[in-house]
């Protein structure tokens, strides 16, 4: 089996190229708008062919048209297009009936998609569990296995919390930073995190916030550390953060949360970059929202990388009917989950994240 994805300006130009890399037996396993690295919307094609049964090989490159002096050669090549089209637009379900002639194995992707998994994180996640079943026919229950142990293989945990006495001999208190978009309950989460760490761990903890713009996001985070007890410093520059953790530094853990950053700007950034430049003993989360689109939460990560998070939290879990959307930019992206936001209790809806939590998104009553 191989499988290719295509990036054309066009349709018609994705489609073409598909026909002439992978031939007439292509099957088109999804299609979606991206933006290139200069912004500009194109056509990515996800398709398949099997090799093995393929009747036909990858034609040639076909040579550049002649200039259109006509209505009806344009009519011509658009009837090509639509042809070519209607040959590749077959649904996932179908295209896995024809590949691997076996229901369960199409009724297991299509469940996946259902869930939100895209369609190119759906089919190499079949592949792999498919490779691991037997030959002859996988049941659905050796199919459940499979994926279970594929999620426990590729979806990376992390605990950033595991080595608090170690940190805390180490001198200045870590700095665990909260990044993210507008909107995705960085604050709240900070809260939660907070209140686990006072009131389950009995760890000291202080608080910096470096968000003075947004209304009333100062209020709220000093009526959370009234309510725990927990120092709370603010900040807007590197020197300023610097005081602030000396300020704290009988505190184990300092958590720091930071404004909501328009992802699209790039100076939003920078500016972050250059608040934590050469700052030591410092953890970022990159706070995610389950509801967001597949494509924004790819291009919400691009964007934030340079800081380097170390783990992604998910929140909004319990908002969404397809919870499986947060494997796409994990598998993609390799970055390990810590948390997940399943409520808006503090802190009981904060959850650490498993590989069984995450099997329960697909299958929420069990195998």
């Amino acid at each position: 089996m191989q499988v290719k994805t295509f990036v054309a300006p066009t349709m018609p130009q994705a489609l073409e190229w598909v026909r002439r890399e992978l031939g007439p037996d292509a099957v088109l396993l999804g299609t979606r708008k991206v933006k290139d690295p200069e912004g500009k919307t194109c056509v990515e094609i996800t398709a398949a062919v099997d090799r093995g049964t393929a009747s036909a090989p990858p034609r040639a490159p076909a040579p550049n048209a002649p200039p259109m002096q006509a209505e009806d050669p344009i009519v011509q090549e658009q009837l090509e297009d639509i042809r070519g089209m209607l040959s590749l637009l077959l649904s996932a379900k179908d295209a896995f009936v024809r590949l691997h002639g076996q229901k369960a194995v199409s009724d297991l992707f299509q469940h996946l998609l259902l869930r939100g998994l895209n369609e190119k994180t759906a089919f190499t996640l079949l592949e792999n569990i498919l490779a691991a079943c037997p030959k002859e026919g996988p049941t659905k229950s050796q199919l459940l296995d499979a994926l279970s142990r594929q999620l426990n293989d590729r979806v990376g945990l992390t605990d950033p919390f595991a080595r608090l006495e170690e940190e805390a001999a180490e001198g200045s208190p870590r700095l665990y930073v909260f990044l993210g978009p507008t909107g995705v309950g960085k604050t709240t989460t900070l809260a939660k995190i907070a209140a686990y760490l006072k009131l389950k761990k009995k760890v000291p903890i202080g608080l910096i916030s470096l968000d003075t713009y947004r209304i009333g996001a100062l209020d709220q985070l000093k009526t959370y550390a009234d309510i725990l007890g927990v120092p709370l410093k603010v900040a807007q520059t590197r020197l300023e953060l610097l005081s602030a953790r000396e300020a704290l530094k009988g505190c184990s853990v300092v958590l720091v949360d930071t404004t909501g950053r328009n992802y699209l700007n790039g100076s939003s950034i920078q500016d972050l970059q250059e608040i934590f430049r050469d700052v030591d003993g410092v953890s970022h989360f990159l706070v995610l929202s389950a509801t967001a689109k597949d494509e924004d939460l790819r291009h919400v990560i691009q964007r934030f990388r340079p800081l380097g998070p170390e783990s992604l939290i998910f929140t909004k879990i319990d908002e969404t009917l397809t919870p499986g959307t947060i494997l796409n930019p994990v598998l993609r992206f390799a970055y390990p989950l810590s948390y997940l936001g399943v409520g808006q209790r503090v802190p009981e809806d904060l959850v650490r994240a498993t590989h069984k939590r995450i099997l329960g998104f697909f299958f929420p009553r069990g195998h």
